[in-house]
């Protein structure tokens, strides 16, 4: 299989490492607009498995011509590019795997969940298979929550929880991943949620709880904010009585006031305004002022953990389960040079790729987390350097 790989941030990077060292794999064009990534990145790989490319995705042209002797394209380019990369993947006759999805359209005027799923039948057609949100959350998250699922009798909720209880050197404010898509989670978009059966949507950072991650995580506040588990979830796992669906991620507090701080000046949104003849979009302001996951590298101390709790019954007896998964952000340095959370996406990402490869996964369509056989997937992740943990938690 010869893969592309479009986007050689932190996540690119692993997954990029990951995959190459597969026999199944025979090349991975390591493709950017920054054609110093892939220089960087080339001599990480296997001898003879590395080739790089600079590439601008806004070049429909030059993107067919990159996806034409590829097998699989791996997308870990920020969301609102997924349409146009699936698109012309449909046109080159590539598979597909992205790890989010951006979106709701009518909030921010890009292609949300929905709209990917919806593309099932013209990948079905051309024989094709779209493995979409296949990160650590999405992706991982909503693995973990299948594998519960399957394993409990009856399912009432389920609940994705995402804490890191890192610090970084030199900064007051440092979203680990993409600072753009963070913002958005977290201040404009509404969060989706699956409440008493039915799908609603919430006002951003008005729920929140405390929740004991496992060590050396901890306890820490989540706050529900817009995720696409809490659409998925519902549409794949609800066979089994699930009346609740959720999302949670631990924020700093004064990360909090900041963006409350933003809302109450009237900048919740990604619409451009107008300030002394220049026009600008506040989302574009705040993001400027913040670093990229890439600038945070060996800055990152401490640990993330991100995990699905299930709460149903085995037998007829209460249980809630959480499976999770723990990355050091310093161990994570150690062996890729890169921060947590890029080694925590980019594994699962990589797994997905290595499942296709492999034959492993063999439907076409579009498909989601939740729909793969688990089990594969999450040995692959504890042989590429992301083992998983299952506790029972006290019931309540």
């Amino acid at each position: 299989m010869r893969v592309l790989q479009l986007g050689v941030g932190s996540v690119g990077e692993v997954t990029a490492r990951t995959v190459a060292g597969e026999p199944e794999v025979t090349k991975v064009v390591l493709a950017d607009i920054d054609e110093r990534r892939p220089a960087e990145v080339a001599p990480k790989l296997p001898a003879g498995k590395a080739e790089t490319l600079r590439l601008d995705v806004h070049d429909r042209k030059a993107l067919l011509e990159a996806l034409a002797d590829a097998d699989l394209v791996i997308n870990a380019l920020i969301p609102e590019y997924n349409p146009d990369v699936m698109n012309a993947c449909l046109e080159a006759h590539t598979n597909y795997l992205d790890m989010a999805a951006a979106g709701p359209r009518d909030v921010v005027g890009t292609a949300d969940v929905d709209e990917e799923l919806a593309r099932d039948a013209e990948f079905k057609e051309k024989g094709l298979t779209a493995l979409v949100f296949f990160g650590i959350d999405p992706g991982a998250s909503d693995v973990f929550a299948r594998a519960l699922y399957d394993q409990l009798d009856t399912v009432e909720s389920l609940t994705v929880l995402d804490g890191d209880n890192g610090t970084v050197e030199g900064y007051d404010f440092a979203p680990s991943f993409s600072p753009a898509t963070m913002v958005e989670e977290c201040l404009i978009l509404p969060p989706h949620a699956f409440e008493e059966g039915k799908l609603i949507r919430r006002q951003p950072l008005t729920k929140w709880m405390e929740f004991e991650f496992p060590a050396p995580v901890g306890k820490l506040k989540v706050w529900n904010v817009d995720h696409e588990e809490s659409q998925l979830m519902p549409t794949y796992l609800s066979g089994k009585g699930l009346r609740n669906a959720d999302f949670y991620i631990a924020l700093d507090q004064g990360w909090v006031d900041l963006l409350l701080t933003w809302r109450k000046l009237g900048f919740d949104h990604n619409k451009e305004i107008e300030f002394e003849g220049c026009r600008f979009r506040p989302l574009d302001l705040l993001v400027s002022r913040l670093p990229r996951p890439i600038d945070l590298i060996g800055k990152m101390h401490g640990a993330v953990c991100v995990g699905a709790l299930a709460v149903g019954t085995v037998g007829g007896k209460p249980v809630r389960r959480y499976m999770y998964q723990i990355t050091s952000h310093d161990e994570a340095f150690e062996k890729y040079g890169v921060q947590g959370t890029g080694l925590q996406t980019g594994v699962p990402a990589a797994c997905a790729a290595i499942m296709l490869a492999k034959g492993l996964i063999r439907e076409h369509g579009v498909l989601a987390p939740e729909r793969i056989d688990p089990q594969p997937f999450l040995d692959l992740m504890t042989e590429h350097g992301a083992p998983w943990s299952v506790v029972d938690l006290p019931t309540r």
